[in-house]
């Protein structure tokens, strides 16, 4: 059997339940549909703030891909296999993506909406390590970080010869001949370059370099902060008038669509120093987190059919029926639907990741004895 990585699955399991909330307010507050939680103009600190903080999931997601790739890799002793191995996992995500998640966020049979999600940018990244896993770790990190640059640059550029291909780098838009509207939300090349990125180090995590973590985290958090103070991180400007709570607001309110250079510093660094700072977390406080990180494609897959549950019992008790649903951009919430106070989305989700913890661990279970017997 092998063995687990214990640093990934806990920090997959902190992101998983930061994800959880950002959902949960995308279903259910009463302003996630009509207001944006990062216009300064109309939200507020708590609103912000909790918006903010789930900024790490993606990129955190898309990294660890790329390191348990490479983890995969190093006990695969036929490359070739190897190769393929991830060519088939990727383009089998991207399906699972834009099929079985898509109607699980959207609830709609008719898939007039389709969003290309951060799964189906993973799955991009599979396929393309598959190829290029032969390169050093070295050569790999190289190209990450060029094409973390370029892809910035382009986007800010925006060259007319690259305008037909723009989904590559940045979020866009296009109706199918059969009516569905594609939506590509996570540009795969703007991903890539992180989960090359993890690829690249996924030796650390062979070799536990907790105080290697905490330099890099830091280091980065520092280099983030001088980027964005000169306002060179890709981003647009902060504003230097006003409180200082929105001055603050404004210094933090990086882009993630597609992620800017300080979006990819801030978030990278916080997770490098949650990684350092996973040895000093208690036993039980490993594993009650890790619970969640050892299964997240269940989880990714299977809560937003939980949560949608838990919406339409809200909407038909507020005396709605079928036909009021609005899908699309509504998430089949009706337009006059009421929808839940910041401090009831944080008690609903509480209450979620409670329910998830026995189902988490129930279906880890099943999957190592159904390996066993596989084995056997």
């Amino acid at each position: 059997m092998i063995k687990r990585i214990e640093t990934i699955d806990f920090l997959r399991g902190i992101v998983v339940i930061l994800m959880l909330l950002d959902h949960v307010r995308d279903l259910f507050h009463v302003h996630s549909i009509d207001q944006s939680p990062t216009d300064l103009s109309v939200t507020t600190p708590s609103i912000f703030y909790t918006r903010i903080i789930t900024h790490l999931c993606a990129p955190i997601f898309v990294f660890l891909a790329g390191s348990s790739a490479f983890l995969l890799g190093q006990r695969s002793a036929n490359k070739k296999q190897f190769s393929q191995h991830m060519m088939r996992r990727g383009a089998w995500l991207i399906l699972l993506d834009l099929t079985v998640v898509n109607f699980g966020l959207f609830f709609d049979i008719r898939f007039g909406l389709v969003l290309v999600d951060v799964l189906s940018a993973i799955g991009f990244s599979m396929v393309i390590i598959g190829p290029i896993s032969r390169y050093s770790s070295k050569q790999i990190f190289i190209l990450a970080i060029c094409i973390i640059l370029v892809q910035q640059l382009l986007f800010v550029a925006q060259p007319t010869f690259l305008k037909p291909f723009s989904f590559l780098i940045s979020p866009n838009a296009f109706p199918l001949p059969n009516g569905t509207f594609l939506v590509v939300g996570y540009p795969p090349i703007s991903w890539l370059g992180i989960s090359l990125l993890g690829y690249s180090m996924g030796h650390y995590f062979l070799e536990k370099r907790h105080a290697e973590f905490a330099r890099l985290g830091l280091s980065l958090c520092l280099l983030f902060l001088f980027v964005r103070y000169v306002n060179l991180g890709g981003d647009s400007p902060w504003q230097i008038d006003g409180s200082w709570t929105k001055q603050v607001m404004s210094f933090f309110n990086v882009a993630k669509y597609p992620p800017s250079i300080s979006f990819t510093m801030l978030t990278l660094g916080i997770m490098f120093l949650l990684l350092s700072g996973s040895q000093f977390v208690g036993k039980k406080g490993i594993e009650m987190i890790s619970t969640f990180g050892r299964v997240p494609l269940f989880f990714f897959v299977s809560h937003w059919f939980i949560l949608h549950l838990i919406l339409f019992v809200l909407i038909f008790n507020q005396g709605f029926s079928l036909p009021d649903l609005e899908f699309g951009f509504q998430l089949s919430r009706p337009k006059s639907f009421i929808g839940l106070s910041l401090s009831q989305v944080y008690m609903l989700w509480i209450a979620v990741a409670l329910l998830y913890f026995p189902l988490c661990r129930f279906y880890y279970q099943w999957q190592q004895k159904r390996k066993m017997n596989q084995l056997s």
